[in-house]
C-alpha cells in the first residue's frame, strides 16, 4: 500500500466487455484493496428497495432504464465514499447524471481500452444486453461506442490497452503506471 500513498481508490472505466471486473479483481488482490462492482451495488440497492434479488440485466429489462439509472446513481455515490477499493464502473456509469469524478477523492481512473471489433466479439459471446437492438446489435454497439469512448478518455487519468494480453499482464501494467504516476495525465500501455 505504501507504493500507492495517497491513493484511496482505483476506478476502472470502459465499455462492457473491456475486462473491468476480471482486471479489477486482480488489482484488488495485488493491492489488498477491496473489489467493488457497480453492478453488484445496483443489485444490492434493488434488493433493499424491493426485497427481491435480481441481476442488473433483469432489473434493466423488467423495470426499465430510468429505474436502473436511479439505482446506478445511488451506487456511484456509495462507491465514491469508499476507501481502499478498486471500483469497476458500469459501461454507462460515467454518463449517469449523478456521476461526479470530483467526489471520488484520492482516486486514479484507468480506462481499459479495447478495439471495437474485439469488444463487440466479447459482448456477442456473452450475450447482448437488453438495451441493444436485437435486429441491429452492431449498429447499437457502434452508436454507444462512439458516444462513450470520448467520455472514458476524458474521465481517465491513465489508459491501459486490454486486448492482446492476459488480464494478469494488464494488471501488472496498470500497477506500474500507478506506482510511477506523476501529476497530470499519463497515457500509455
Amino acid at each position: 500500500m505504501k507504493k500507492f500513498a495517497g491513493l484511496d481508490k482505483i476506478v476502472l472505466v470502459g465499455f462492457k466487455g473491456s475486462g473491468k471486473t476480471r482486471v479489477g479483481k486482480l488489482i484488488a488482490k495485488k493491492t489488498g484493496f477491496e473489489f467493488l462492482d457497480i453492478d453488484s451495488l445496483i443489485e444490492d440497492a434493488h434488493a433493499e428497495k424491493s426485497g427481491k434479488r435480481a441481476s442488473v440485466r433483469t432489473i434493466y429489462k423488467k423495470l426499465g432504464g430510468d429505474y436502473f439509472k436511479k439505482l446506478e446513481g445511488k451506487a456511484l455515490v456509495r462507491a465514491a465514499r469508499t476507501k481502499g477499493t478498486v471500483v469497476s464502473l458500469g459501461g454507462g456509469s460515467p454518463l449517469n447524471e449523478r456521476f461526479d469524478k470530483r467526489k471520488f477523492r484520492n482516486a486514479a481512473f484507468v480506462f481499459l481500452d479495447v478495439p471495437p471489433d474485439d469488444l463487440f466479439g466479447r459482448i456477442r459471446r456473452k450475450g447482448f444486453p437488453p438495451f441493444f437492438d436485437k435486429k441491429a446489435p452492431r449498429r447499437t454497439f457502434d452508436e454507444l461506442y462512439k458516444k462513450r469512448t470520448p467520455v472514458y478518455r476524458r474521465t481517465a487519468d491513465f489508459r491501459a490497452g486490454n486486448s492482446d494480453k492476459t488480464p494478469a499482464r494488464t494488471c501488472r501494467e496498470i500497477l506500474g503506471l500507478l506506482q510511477n504516476r506523476k501529476s497530470g495525465k499519463v497515457l500509455g500501455v
